[in-house]
């Protein structure tokens, strides 16, 4: 046995020392192809590349997700408007586009399974679960508020325990019903799918709008008992201010946008009579600055509250189509024919 840098070929090694035709001949009809000890002969270096461990598995040719991939459209990347898969896909780029083809969502399925009436309960139940996360966010901004109010009970004097903590009592209820109706003017929870951290900008704002409207009402209280005038002050909820602090794509840039492209006036002669009455018993015996603020509010929960109005106008749309196609098809139903009776067309 020969030592690795002997160049030199083995005593003991047998195939060295055979016939050179008969070496030929052996490595002709051999399948297996029988190894020298000896050092093999350097070669040039050869232009085609080795074998990689990858090529040998195969792993360099292309597969079906390469042929699937090269079948996607350059656009279905670039254009995120038109995606060739849905939202639940792994792989936005395109990839099994043909598995996704006829994928329908839970919330589809679910959907395509309601009647006319069940769609109607679904928006008026998204209004009533609305109000109720309003209540719930209002609270969260009034805990100070409702924790003085529980701290007078618990620990108050006893004249304050003799009115009821009539002074505390009013701050929270106060509190808690300009919150609610700062988080409805702007668009709390009413545009679907949007992330936590947008609610809770909404929920922040509110809370900042509620404050300054204190500090606002302090200031010209100290104005009046001083025999200053009330220093001037700009809007309270002012667009620009409102939608810098909420982003662009919150519920009350949206309708503020849609009142805007609309030329819907904000004025008090804008809305019906009757709401108009209404208006004008909640602005009597009130100041300048809180009739303005009211009128704010007042102009700023009906824009929100036009997109209830839609979804139930589209809800009731698509329920008289349904009707109409059941009677073109004979399929009729006693409710149907009740509410042709009484002319829902």
């Amino acid at each position: 046995m020969g030592w690795f840098w002997d160049s030199k070929p083995a005593a003991n090694d047998a195939y060295s020392k055979l016939d050179p035709a008969l070496r030929e001949y052996l490595d002709k009809e051999s399948p297996v192809k029988y190894q020298s000890t000896q050092a093999p002969p350097k070669s040039e270096p050869s232009s085609q590349p080795s074998q990689s461990y990858r090529s040998q598995l195969g792993w360099d040719q292309p597969g079906p997700t390469a042929t699937i991939q090269a079948q996607v459209p350059d656009n279905a990347t670039s254009n995120p408007d038109t995606p060739s898969v849905p939202a639940e896909s792994l792989f936005p780029d395109g990839r099994y586009a043909h598995l996704w083809s006829t994928y329908r969502s839970q919330t589809a399925i679910e959907s395509s399974g309601k009647s006319d009436q069940d769609r109607m309960k679904d928006v008026l139940d998204a209004y009533s679960d609305r109000r109720s996360e309003i209540g719930r966010a209002a609270l969260q901004n009034c805990v100070m508020e409702q924790m003085a109010e529980k701290d007078c009970f618990t620990n108050g004097s006893w004249m304050k325990r003799m009115t009821m903590c009539k002074e505390e009592n009013r701050s929270f209820i106060r509190c808690y019903e300009m919150q609610s109706r700062f988080l409805k003017a702007l668009g709390y929870l009413s545009v679907g799918g949007r992330s936590e951290m947008d609610e809770e900008r909404v929920q922040m704002h509110a809370d900042r709008l509620y404050h300054e409207m204190l500090e606002r009402e302090e200031m010209a209280e100290t104005a009046r008992k001083e025999g200053r005038e009330t220093p001037v002050l700009p809007p309270l909820i002012s667009g620009e201010a409102t939608v810098k602090a909420l982003g662009e794509e919150s519920a009350f840039a949206k309708g503020r946008r849609e009142a805007q492209a609309k030329s819907v006036a904000t004025t008090l002669s804008s809305f019906s009579p009757e709401k108009q009455a209404v208006i004008k018993r909640r602005l009597e015996g009130l100041t300048d600055m809180e009739k303005e603020i009211e009128l704010q509010l007042v102009a700023a929960e009906s824009r929100t509250q036009k997109e209830y109005a839609q979804e139930i106008r589209v809800a009731m749309e698509d329920e008289s189509k349904a009707r109409k196609l059941r009677r073109e098809q004979g399929k009729e139903t006693v409710g149907d024919r009740v509410k042709r009776m009484w002319g829902w067309e």
